[in-house]
């Protein structure tokens, strides 16, 4: 199978870092094959960017690659790992980490020379053909 990697893709330190991931997200995964995990993927790559604009600092990237699976890495400037929380019923926040734990089929943190990525991988063969479609992406 062919890979891919896109970005890295620079997101501003704002709220509106969550909706620009998401634009690269119903951009590029249907172009890769993967129009059926945009909705996960949009969920998932939300909640990490929400974290690191929560917890951490420095640049903030997201960059995608496919070899079999989905990886979305969403990296910044800070090294401390994310960890999951707890949260009760009524906590407005803290459950990030877990939906991303019960959607992803593996995720995880990687160090680097610039601060940290978080990752979370999904399957790469759940896509089928667009039937509206003439095979090349085209409306017939």
């Amino acid at each position: 199978m062919e890979s891919f990697v896109g970005g890295p893709w620079s997101l501003p330190w704002s709220p509106t870092a969550c909706g620009l991931a998401r634009n690269v997200i119903r951009d590029v995964l249907p172009r890769w094959g993967l129009h059926d995990l945009v909705p996960t993927a949009e969920l998932l790559v939300s909640e990490l960017v929400s974290n690191a604009l929560r917890h951490a600092s420095g640049p903030l990237r997201l960059t995608l690659e496919r070899v079999s699976d989905l990886r979305c890495l969403v990296s910044d400037g800070t090294t401390d790992s994310p960890r999951p929380t707890d949260a009760g019923p009524d906590d407005e926040n803290g459950r990030g980490l877990t939906l991303v734990d019960l959607l992803a089929a593996r995720w995880g943190c990687e160090r680097g020379p610039e601060g940290k990525s978080v990752w979370f991988e999904l399957p790469g063969d759940t896509d089928t053909p667009d039937p509206d479609t003439d095979g090349r992406g085209e409306a017939a």
